[in-house]
C-alpha cells in the first residue's frame, strides 16, 4: 500500500444544478492560463457520455473533472504522477488539491458564487489494483494511513467509511461525516 500513487478524490456538489458542463468548461479553460503551480493542458467536453466525466481538465500531474459517476455530480481530482513523501503525505496532498479546486469553483466570479460543495461527503479511490486491491485487507491497509487524516480533516468529529465491494471495482471508500463542514473548513483542518 505504501507504493500507492494514483489516488482519486471526489467531493459532491450541494446542488447538482449549480454547475453545468458548459460553465465548468469555461472556468476550467481559465485555469490553464492562470495556473503557475501545475501544468494544465486542455479541456474536453464529455457531456455526450453517460456516467463519468462531463467536463475534463487535463493536466500533467492530475486531471480535474465535473464528474457524474454513480449519478451524482461532483468535482473529481485524479492524481496521475507520483508525489514526494510517504502515503500519508500523498493522501493529504490529494485531499488538499481537491479541496482547493472546490474552493476555486466556489469563489469563481464567473459562477457568481452559486456553486458550493458538501464538506461532509467524499469518495476516495485507490486507482491502482496492484497496490490497493478491493478487499478487506486492502481497505484495512489504506485505512491504517487514512483514518488519522480523516480524524484531522473532520476535527475529531464522527465519520463513517464504507467500501464499495462490487466485483471488478477499484478500492473505493465512501466517507460521510456528521457535522456541518465546508471545503474551506476542511482545508483549515488539514493545514492544522
Amino acid at each position: 500500500m505504501e507504493d500507492l500513487q494514483r489516488i482519486n478524490v471526489k467531493f459532491y456538489l450541494q446542488d447538482p444544478n449549480s454547475l453545468s458542463g458548459d460553465a465548468a468548461f469555461r472556468v476550467f479553460n481559465t485555469w490553464i492560463t492562470e495556473s503557475s503551480e501545475e501544468v494544465l493542458v486542455d479541456v474536453a467536453d464529455y457531456n455526450h457520455v453517460g456516467h463519468g466525466p462531463i467536463t475534463l481538465l487535463i493536466g500533467y500531474e492530475a486531471n480535474y473533472s465535473l464528474d457524474s459517476d454513480e449519478g451524482e455530480l461532483g468535482l473529481l481530482y485524479a492524481r496521475k504522477q507520483p508525489q514526494e513523501g510517504d502515503l500519508s503525505s500523498r493522501l493529504v496532498g490529494v485531499l488538499t488539491a481537491a479541496l482547493s479546486a472546490c474552493r476555486r469553483l466556489e469563489t469563481a466570479p464567473e459562477l457568481e458564487h452559486s456553486v458550493s460543495f458538501l464538506g461532509t461527503r467524499l469518495k476516495i479511490t485507490a486507482n491502482d489494483r496492484l497496490y490497493a486491491p478491493n478487499t478487506e485487507e486492502g481497505e484495512s491497509a489504506l485505512r491504517a494511513t487514512l483514518d488519522p487524516i480523516l480524524d484531522r480533516l473532520f476535527a475529531g468529529g464522527q465519520y463513517a467509511v464504507e467500501r464499495d465491494e462490487t466485483d471488478g471495482e477499484r478500492l473505493n471508500l465512501h466517507v460521510r461525516s456528521k457535522g456541518d463542514f465546508t471545503p474551506e473548513m476542511l482545508l483549515t483542518n488539514l493545514a492544522a
